[in-house]
């Protein structure tokens, strides 16, 4: 049964591993939400939505005409994600510090590897060994003609801002609603984008009176649309660097930025592919060196199997401005 890391975390009587996955989910919300489809294969078949079967009524004693949906097999691979944990043995026995050297540094280590998750949830690129994100997905479906998915929110007079005047604000309305509209059921489960969006987002919501609110497994208040999240993607672990930048030039500018929308869901949407659950081993201390050794390791992926659960909306720009 696939679980998300939050539920695996909970059962777990490792309390190494429940510690880092913590951490690890407190600086993910893509990992908050995401299940885990666990399998041996470091590659796996995926059947992915072509056409639907052609269905018929019929007259009494008359028979059905056969009709087969269609499918496109296709591969999605898990790469393998995690590193090692060293701790000099004199500074993990010192007891100077509130928290112990290694506890530090497996909470460093869990919060470096929700940074890295989350960029490559939406820049991976196989030829870098790490799965492929949301922008090349979404590259693929477009070229393979589901050009509904790849929606160019451009603006209602060239050069302005989202936040310019009404105009602009429901303009951009329109289009949110659009990329919504997009996803299997019109209706994703969370829409990714940078702080400055995310921002600019909250100011449009607020004079147009729809702002509303939930909470995170930490309780931690998340903006709302239509009851879909609104997540922050972040910053990569230089801890300036937008996963999604404000440099965008898809619908003609020099200053835009994209919105993703996403539908999770077991073998029919968008879910995640696991060897076998995160795995967090303490070794003790090594013989090459007088360090003590934590080793995280979790061999991962992407599976993607309908092109209406991933979209992108670009061409924006999360500002009042006019050029």
């Amino acid at each position: 049964m696939a679980m998300t890391l939050a539920e695996y975390s909970k059962i777990s009587k490792d309390n190494l591993l429940g510690f880092i996955a913590d951490h690890f989910l407190m600086e993910s919300n893509v990992l908050q939400m995401i299940t885990w489809q666990t399998n041996k294969q470091l590659s796996v078949g995926i059947a992915s939505l072509d056409t639907l079967p052609t269905v018929s009524w019929r007259k009494i004693n008359a028979a059905y005409s056969e009709s087969t949906g269609k499918t496109k097999q296709k591969t999605e691979s898990k790469y393998i994600f995690g590193h090692d944990i060293d701790v000099d043995v004199v500074i993990a026995k010192a007891s100077d510090t509130i928290e112990g050297a290694r506890q530090l540094q497996r909470r460093m280590s869990a919060k470096a590897m929700a940074f890295e998750f989350n960029d490559v949830f939406i820049n991976g690129d196989p030829a870098s060994d790490e799965f492929k994100g949301l922008k090349l997905r979404v590259d693929d479906i477009n070229a393979e003609g589901f050009t509904s998915q790849y929606i160019d929110g451009g603006s209602a007079t060239q050069g302005r801002g989202m936040l310019y005047d009404t105009t602009e604000r429901q303009y951009f309305l329109d289009k949110l609603n659009l990329l919504c509209h997009s996803i299997s059921e019109h209706k994703p489960d969370a829409l990714f984008m940078n702080s400055k969006m995310l921002l600019a987002v909250e100011s449009c919501f607020r004079r147009e009176n729809l702002l509303s609110t939930a909470k995170d497994m930490f309780d931690r208040e998340i903006r709302t649309f239509k009851n879909i999240l609104l997540i922050d993607i972040g910053i990569k672990d230089d801890q300036s660097t937008e996963r999604i930048t404000n440099t965008e030039t898809l619908s003609g500018g020099s200053d835009e930025t994209s919105i993703y929308a996403v539908k999770y869901g077991e073998n029919e949407y968008l879910w995640g592919l696991q060897q076998e659950p995160l795995q967090v081993r303490d070794l003790g201390e090594v013989q090459t060196k007088p360090v003590y050794r934590d080793r995280v390791e979790w061999v991962v992926g992407l599976g993607h199997s309908n092109p209406r659960s991933i979209a992108r909306l670009y061409g924006l720009v999360a500002d009042g401005g006019a050029s």
